[in-house]
């Protein structure tokens, strides 16, 4: 498969096995019908909205969505639902101050995470894959740019592989940064609280074991 004019630099193939994604230094993605790997057929035109070399491409657990990271410092959600039309959804997402190396998708598919050359890792709730959000601050303890992130298979830990030649460990399991809060702050959040930070969401306790605030 040779339509690339530059370096392939990340492949992926779709949960069912059916079609390969590949990002290039040419600054597109191609998809490629690999119903028949003897055979396989290019679908379509490049996807273009980079500006720079892509250097990872993703797809979501249930392979509606495909994620490409950018050395232009952005991420592409595209909807490839429709492999004969896939579109880009929405602008271009942006935390990064630097090349995004890797994108990979939680298991369930509700969230994003992306490495990069600024040396951080930002998680992004995508479950609208139409609205995405960034999901707090940046995860920084590497001291060289971030090469890698994979999610387990439980979704509860995030891996990071480092320039630096380490590999961080991250707890992302919302239960548990529930627990945590709640032995460190010994209480729930106040109504006035709640309302400034979860605005009309109902309230509700989230440490059982403190009263309501």
């Amino acid at each position: 498969l040779s339509d690339h004019t530059d370096q392939v630099v990340s492949i992926a193939f779709s949960p069912d096995g059916k079609t390969l994604a590949s990002g290039s230094w040419d600054t597109t993605i191609i998809l490629w019908d690999m119903s028949n790997p003897k055979t396989p057929v290019k679908l379509g035109a490049p996807l273009s909205g980079h500006t720079k070399w892509v250097f990872s491409v993703a797809f979501s657990p249930d392979g509606k969505t495909l994620a490409s990271g950018s050395y232009d410092t952005t991420i592409i959600l595209w909807d490839v639902s429709n492999l004969k039309s896939p579109v880009q959804l929405g602008v271009p997402l942006s935390g990064h101050s630097n090349a995004v190396t890797s994108v990979v998708f939680s298991p369930d598919g509700k969230t994003l995470a992306s490495g990069s050359y600024d040396k951080t890792i930002i998680l992004w709730d995508v479950s609208n894959p139409k609205v995405p959000v960034q999901l707090g601050a940046p995860f920084t303890g590497h001291i060289r740019p971030v090469n890698s992130v994979v999610f387990s298979p439980d979704g509860k830990t995030l891996a990071s592989g480092s320039y630096d030649g380490t590999i961080i460990l991250w707890d992302v399991d919302p239960v548990s940064w529930r627990e945590r809060a709640c032995q460190i702050a010994h209480r729930n959040l106040t109504q006035a609280e709640w309302a400034q930070y979860l605005g009309n969401e109902p309230y509700r306790k989230t440490c059982p074991q403190w009263p309501e605030g």
